[in-house]
């Protein structure tokens, strides 16, 4: 089995291009099909951005949550060194 794709000749593609255009019906497409079209696109593709960013703020939450400190003693955390993360004027 040969990989090697037979080149087209001129008159072949021009016969090709005449039967696409006789089989294509010119009532078939409409400005106004292709409005709808358009604006269904541009619809989803705002609720596929949506729900992306819903799901990176659910992400970032979920992140968040756990680093909270639980019920740490304050002497035991300043004996260790670390009372919080503000910064010290001095």
């Amino acid at each position: 089995m040969s990989m090697r794709v037979e080149r087209a000749s001129l008159e072949q593609v021009q016969k090709r291009f005449e039967s696409l255009k006789k089989r294509k019906d010119p009532e078939t497409f409409s400005e106004q099909d292709l409005d709808e079209r358009i604006f269904k696109q541009q619809q989803e593709e705002e609720e596929k951005k949506r729900q992306r960013r819903e799901k990176k703020k659910e992400k970032k939450k979920e992140q968040a949550g756990p680093n909270e400190p639980e019920d740490i003693d304050p002497d035991v955390a300043a004996m260790m060194g670390f009372g919080g993360f503000g910064t010290s004027k001095k």
